[in-house]
């Protein structure tokens, strides 16, 4: 497959996730290596989707736009503003009806049309500086 198809593949999956969280069994192998924030070890599909999971319990508007995305070979790189509101409980902060947008880094690796491995890294802080629970001093 090409780069730019490579590319498109990442954009398509993130809009069908917006949909539906089943898009995770469409476009990566069962076990592919996730490597997600917070984590010391890589998980695979499943894992990867119960995180995923969590994300859309907290933020049930939880959409993905794709800012810029670099690919060589296999690889493709994607920086991806998030955006939600925060109404279901998200790592034990009760929900804040808040709005929020932060920025997700992601690396995948594409074979065959599918993703076989993935490293994944968004903006935490901001996030919680959105939802109220962290200040930055100065």
């Amino acid at each position: 497959m090409t780069t730019d198809q490579n590319k498109s593949i990442i954009r398509i999956f993130l809009e069908k996730l917006d949909e539906n969280i089943s898009a995770i069994e469409e476009f990566f192998i069962p076990d592919c290596p996730a490597h997600l924030p917070g984590m010391s070890d890589p998980t695979d599909r499943e894992g990867f989707r119960q995180f995923v999971a969590m994300l859309y319990t907290a933020f049930p508007d939880l959409h993905h736009v794709v800012k810029e995305q670099i690919a060589e070979n296999d690889k493709v790189a994607s920086i991806i503003n998030v955006y939600g509101t925060h109404k279901g409980d998200f790592q034990g902060i009760a929900p804040t009806g808040r709005q929020v947008m932060f920025e997700d880094f992601m690396i995948t690796r594409i074979q065959g049309g599918k993703v076989v491995e993935l490293w994944a890294q968004f903006d935490a802080l901001r996030l919680l500086q959105q939802l109220g629970v962290f200040q930055l001093q100065m």
